[in-house]
């Protein structure tokens, strides 16, 4: 089931519509409670095709598959996939509740956050995002469907394919523009198919939020890794139950965004961690007065004190946006720590993930305006790679890309004189126009 490559069957298509599946890497169909399904039933067998369909709408004598909201999925079901049934399709926020930060930075649509925490929720799982195309077809391209696979493979989920009416009736009616989607959809499906081992990758992130992401502390700390991915930032859930047995190794900075203080075993922990140099910014009820109030760092949403070789910041009134609080972690934690930078990324969200081994390393790179940028845009990292490559959807081979070295690593200067200037520490790479999504490969 870890392997299958869902698409939900259109109820006004024929058995004979298989065709169009023939030569894509699509291998399962979920149908729904459709009539006439036994011709298409015996075909599909016939060809090798799984049958499976979501729960609430399944018919009988396919495989089921948990369907629930995010707040509602039973992370424990049986069976190796769960499928989200509130998920967003992926894009710039379209309509009046449209906008963006203080900053202006556009509000996209992405799932790629939940993804990350059903990854630590449910790690042999494999996540479905259950999402229908908008009703305004006429807006939809083929990026968009584009954007839609990427959305959810680079962050190692699947995206129930799902078809808009004048995109089902243009295959059927032999359309050549419908065609021409069609084999752009099967081209991002291969493309992630044959790059599964990148699943196999490590987030790579400094700051970490552990927090239980259920009832009353669910919106605030799942928006708190959505808007943190913005920045870019990436970090790490650590669901609450878990978190004893977490590493807090290689983390520079942990949010503990709940309302109610943690139990006294992982209080300890995470003040062992600030204590060790870390910075631990917790939510208003954690009620401690440990450690010296710092002049140093002044912010007017947080106590900011100095803790052992640390710190712990409290927040002074209860945590209410999310937006606040990312922004607030990133300017406390400091860019200089951060595993991936962005420059006039505008739309665009990075997902930098790194193989076990560490010697290569992915960026997932997701436009969400679906435009090529009329700007240049670069990428830095204070690491030393020695080569890198792009991939994007349209290519058959890799591109690659001139690796600069960056001085000091972080783009930052030393206000001291320097007899001669510093020794390069990490790499710049400017990235040429891109569509929906393109991978930066990196080797060390």
């Amino acid at each position: 089931m870890n392997q299958w490559i869902p698409l939900r069957w259109p109820a006004d298509w024929p058995a004979s519509a298989l065709e169009l599946i023939k030569g894509t890497p699509i291998n399962c169909l979920v149908l729904g409670r459709q009539e006439g399904l036994a011709a298409l039933v015996q075909a599909a067998r016939g060809r090798g095709l799984a049958l499976a369909g979501l729960e609430g709408e399944a018919p009988e004598g396919v495989t089921l598959i948990p369907c629930a909201e995010k707040s509602k999925l039973n992370w424990a079901a049986p069976g190796a996939v769960l499928a989200v049934k509130d998920a967003v399709w992926p894009g710039i926020q379209r309509g009046s509740g449209a906008g963006g930060g203080p900053t202006g930075i556009p509000w996209v649509d992405s799932n790629g956050w939940f993804i990350q925490l059903g990854q630590v929720r449910a790690p042999n799982k494999t996540l479905w995002m259950a999402v229908e195309p908008p009703a305004d077809s006429a807006l939809l391209r083929a990026t968009s469907y584009e954007l839609a696979v990427a959305d959810a493979e680079a962050y190692g989920a699947r995206w129930v394919v799902s078809l808009d009416e004048r995109l089902r009736k243009g295959l059927t009616a032999g359309n050549q523009e419908a065609l021409d989607t069609w084999k752009k959809i099967s081209a991002a499906l291969e493309f992630f198919k044959a790059r599964r081992h990148w699943n196999g990758y490590q987030l790579a992130s400094v700051m970490a939020v552990v927090s239980d992401f259920s009832g009353p502390n669910e919106e605030l700390a799942g928006e708190i890794l959505n808007l943190a991915a913005r920045r870019p930032l990436p970090v790490l859930p650590i669901v609450k139950p878990g978190a004893m047995a977490a590493s807090f190794a290689g983390l520079k900075a942990i949010i503990y965004p709940d309302q109610e203080p943690p139990a006294e075993p992982l209080r300890r922990k995470l003040l062992e961690f600030a204590r060790g140099g870390g910075l631990l910014i917790a939510n208003s009820e954690w009620k401690s007065v440990e450690g010296t109030l710092s002049g140093l760092d002044t912010y007017r949403r947080l106590q900011v004190r100095t803790l052992g070789r640390g710190r712990l910041a409290v927040a002074s009134e209860e945590m209410l946006d999310p937006y606040a609080v990312a922004l607030d972690a990133h300017l406390l934690l400091s860019r200089r720590h951060d595993p991936v930078r962005l420059f006039n990324a505008g739309s665009m969200n990075a997902h930098y993930a790194v193989s076990p081994d560490r010697r290569r390393a992915v960026v997932h790179i997701l436009n969400y305006s679906m435009r090529p940028q009329g700007h240049p845009v670069s990428v830095s990292f204070p690491a030393r790679y020695r080569a890198a490559r792009l991939w994007d959807l349209s290519r058959r081979e890799a591109a690659p890309l001139q690796v600069f070295p960056e001085p000091g690593g972080t783009g930052l200067q030393s206000v001291r004189p320097q007899a001669k200037p510093p020794a390069p520490r990490g790499i710049e790479l400017h990235l040429p126009p891109l569509q929906a999504y393109a991978a930066i490969e990196l080797e060390a």
